[in-house]
């Protein structure tokens, strides 16, 4: 494996956990929430929709970031 296949398996991986980690974290708590309150659909679905914002816009400004990164100013030829 070289550099670059390296780098991007990372980022696959750092993508993959931004994307898991709320849904876990928010489709936990909507479990535990509707389970205590006795609201069985409704946390769980509010839980998937703040983790899935939340996934979109981590991924959106790290995938900003990598593309503003890899742009380089040019310099003109005259």
């Amino acid at each position: 494996m070289d550099k670059r296949e390296i780098t991007a398996l990372g980022l696959a991986w750092n993508l993959g956990y931004m994307i898991v980690i709320p849904i876990l974290v928010f489709g936990v708590g909507g479990v535990m929430l509707d389970k205590k309150l006795d609201s069985f659909p409704i946390f769980v679905f509010v839980g998937f929709v703040l983790a899935m914002t939340i996934s979109l816009g981590v991924v959106y400004f790290k995938t900003k970031d990598i593309i503003l990164m890899g742009v380089k100013p040019r310099k003109n030829k005259k």
